[in-house]
């Protein structure tokens, strides 16, 4: 039972059998295991635009949070701060959990730490990820809009989520901020989330979320062994954390497109990046 149980957290993929041996009347979890559409209205949501610093954001809570140190590993991550696409259930471990999705504004979405990255950017992220997993898609089709992500346009999501038709209590956080001064931005999350932590365990948070612990991170067996039928061999996820890449790898008359069809979202957040 004991092997079964640590197989389910290590590939975080609760089928129906494995959750029905998991549940079995000798084995109790604090707060149960729960269908991952069930949240509380104290639940915490990370959200932002596919390839916006969401998985970074989802370590950087794992660790400012929980406080898991240099050795938690991928699979650790998932399981305390679950992705809502890739699991059906999950551990409720406290009171308030932790959850990281893409989703637009939804009713049960009652707390909602927002993650923002410049779209010309993340579309050229999101080009290079697919790419590696095998299934290019063209730079023209993601920055025209003529492909959508999650059925929406970056500029789409940013402004559904300031339109906040729920009343959810929103912290917004900017991906290059928190390249910029993220001890700064720690302190931002620390006082949203009401928690406290001293100088010393921000420092751990700020190292143990860095570039290049995570691509070191990405060399261990767990994100090899998930990544193996995802991407293609030699290829990674976490890629070169840059700001402005799409400079030179985009077309100037692709970059014009975006810019025009986003122009109000990018001269609020981003008006001195050459609009």
């Amino acid at each position: 039972m004991k092997k079964e149980i640590k197989r389910a957290l290590l590939k975080r993929l609760l089928t129906s059998k494995q959750l029905k041996k998991i549940q079995a009347s000798d084995i109790k979890f604090p707060g149960g295991i729960v269908p991952i559409q069930d949240t509380q209205p104290n639940d915490v949501f990370i959200v932002g635009f596919p390839k916006s610093g969401n998985t970074l954001m989802q370590h950087i809570i794992a660790h400012l949070v929980y406080g898991i140190n240099e050795e938690g590993s991928r699979s650790m991550v998932n399981l305390i701060v679950p992705d809502i696409y890739a699991n059906s259930h999950y551990f409720r471990f406290n009171v308030r959990c932790f959850f990281k999705s893409h989703d637009l504004p939804k009713p049960e979405y009652k707390k909602v730490i927002y993650i923002m990255r410049d779209g010309r950017e993340v579309l050229l992220s999101y080009y290079h990820m697919m790419k590696n997993m095998g299934t290019p898609v063209s730079l023209e089709d993601l920055y025209t809009g003529k492909i959508k992500l999650y059925n929406v346009t970056w500029s789409g999501h940013i402004e559904q989520w300031e339109s906040n038709p729920y009343n959810a209590d929103v912290l917004w956080m900017k991906f290059e901020d928190l390249k910029a001064n993220k001890g700064i931005e720690l302190q931002r999350i620390c006082s949203f989330l009401n928690i406290e932590r001293n100088a010393k365990d921000l420092e751990k948070v700020v190292r143990f979320t860095a570039l290049d612990h995570m691509k070191e991170m990405e060399k261990r067996a767990d994100w090899t062994k998930m990544k193996k039928n995802k991407f293609k061999k030699g290829k990674n996820f976490v890629r070169k954390g840059r700001l402005d890449s799409f400079k030179t790898e985009v077309s100037n008359t692709l970059i014009e497109k975006f810019e025009k069809n986003n122009y109000k979202a990018l001269e609020r957040y981003y008006p001195n990046q050459n609009l």
